[in-house]
């Protein structure tokens, strides 16, 4: 138990019997600052649990880590094992195997990996029109007042 725990629960409680004083006295700002130092106490002591919970699992992080390595050599172990007793202990066989494993293994690493988001592209613009284009609608208009 840490002094966070500590101090959050009597801070709570003091907050709890200011705000019960202040309702006794009629004073709304007792009261309000009761309230305050309650909510206050009860954040202080979930932080203070909070820290404890990491604590142990932080003390307990070494033998977790020590069984899972033991584990993942034992199921080595028996891989070995079984590829023994499928394939034999001939030598170059076995090699085989491991490299085509090896392989595998390593093409599938390249594979599962995300592929890159293609880059957005900017909207396609309109080729600028030239002197002429522009110029031609007002030829139409002119050749349509003279007529």
């Amino acid at each position: 138990m840490n002094e966070h725990r500590v101090v959050g629960s009597g801070r709570a409680m003091f907050g709890d019997a200011e705000q019960v004083l202040g309702e006794a006295v009629g004073s709304d700002q007792l009261a309000t600052e009761g309230l305050i130092d309650r909510a206050a106490g009860v954040f202080e002591t979930g932080y203070g649990k909070a820290r404890d919970t990491l604590a142990d699992l932080a003390s307990d992080a070494p033998e977790r880590f020590d069984d899972l390595v033991s584990r993942g050599r034992e199921l080595g172990r028996q891989a070995d094992r079984a590829v023994r007793r499928e394939l034999g202990d001939s030598g170059p066989v076995y090699l085989l195997a491991g490299a085509v494993a090896l392989v595998g293994l390593g093409l599938f690493a390249i594979f599962s990996q995300r592929q890159p988001a293609a880059p957005a592209r900017a909207p396609a613009r309109k080729a600028p029109a030239t002197r002429a284009k522009r110029a031609a609608p007002a030829r139409k208009r002119t050749a349509a007042a003279k007529a």
